[in-house]
């Protein structure tokens, strides 16, 4: 399972002049605006897939905001830095960061944070397996969401994910759909997470066909963002769909596809993992994936024209 993280990223609000005339808002003092920009750089590298530098960023948007005093954008900044543990494997630490992001945003009534920060602890909980802790964690977040009328995507999405390792998947489909249902079109993060969830429900209970379109509905919100390690994410799981449905041409297409972008980001771990897939359906297919591995090695090795993460 991936993707279960939310990128925090706030909106200033700048005081407008109440001179006569109508005169330009002024420009924010340098020292409250440069921790937002630090978080908007890092969050271009997240979807790069560039891990080491988007949290240098964070931890810059990290020092800044705290030196300026303001709270939100600390537990935002914290937040973002806990994603980017989880999703490069460190869930224990990742935890720790969203514990502390949850407990500024309640102090500083930022609720809105708070739901964030606890459904990405709940996300970071499932990862480990801890399902009913995590449970319990999803549960407050209900709670703190319903009291402030807030809806949250990522919160139903979640629990649908719980649901599919819990192999509740009667719940897990009618709970999913509703996040689904209740997507803004133009919000391709979340339109991509929640089909991706849905497509992955679809494998687990046997239904290949089905789960395609809603890998392909990922796909193209992935690509829209520019998202790249979500792009490979798509393409794999659409090999292992076609895989099962033994269409091992299109299969092996797809792992192509997924496995170039991994390497081109340097994500080993999936790499290593795509390669398995490749080989066996390249056995089965008769086909030459020399040009494709040649590809890969040279571009985990640093050795491209394009370096998405210098």
């Amino acid at each position: 399972m991936k993707r279960y993280y939310f990128l925090s990223v706030c909106t200033l609000f700048f005081i407008l002049s109440a001179c006569a005339g109508g005169k330009p808002a002024h420009r924010p003092p340098k020292h409250i605006s440069a921790g937002m920009e630090a978080i908007k750089k890092g969050n271009g590298w997240f979807k790069k897939g560039c891990y080491r530098h988007c949290l240098e960023y964070f931890f810059m948007a990290h020092e800044l905001f705290t030196a300026s005093d303001q709270p939100k954008g600390v537990s935002m900044s914290l937040n973002n830095i806990g994603n980017v543990y989880r999703i490069t494997g460190d869930t224990k630490k990742a935890i720790l960061y969203y514990e502390e992001s949850f407990q500024i945003c309640m102090l500083s009534h930022d609720y809105e944070g708070a739901v964030q920060a606890i459904s990405n602890r709940a996300a970071g909980l499932i990862k480990e397996n801890k399902l009913e802790e995590a449970e319990k964690v999803l549960d407050t977040a209900d709670s703190i969401a319903d009291k402030n009328n807030l809806v949250f995507v990522s919160l139903l999405k979640n629990r649908g994910i719980l649901f599919i390792k819990k192999k509740e998947y009667d719940h897990a489909q009618d709970i999913l759909h509703k996040a689904l249902a209740s997507v803004d079109p133009k919000n391709n993060l979340d339109t991509a997470t929640v089909n991706y969830a849905l497509g992955t429900l679809m494998l687990k209970t046997g239904k290949f066909e089905i789960a395609v379109p809603f890998f392909q509905e990922a796909l193209d919100a992935d690509r829209i963002s520019g998202f790249y390690k979500g792009i490979a994410d798509d393409l794999s799981a659409m090999g292992t769909a076609f895989t099962h449905l033994e269409k091992y041409d299109t299969a092996l297409n797809y792992f192509k596809r997924s496995i170039k972008i991994y390497a081109l980001i340097r994500d080993h771990e999936n790499v290593t993992k795509i390669r398995e897939h490749l080989d066996m359906v390249s056995e089965k297919t008769g086909a030459d994936s020399t040009l494709t591995k040649y590809f890969v090695t040279n571009w985990l090795e640093g050795d491209a024209q394009t370096n998405l993460c210098d």
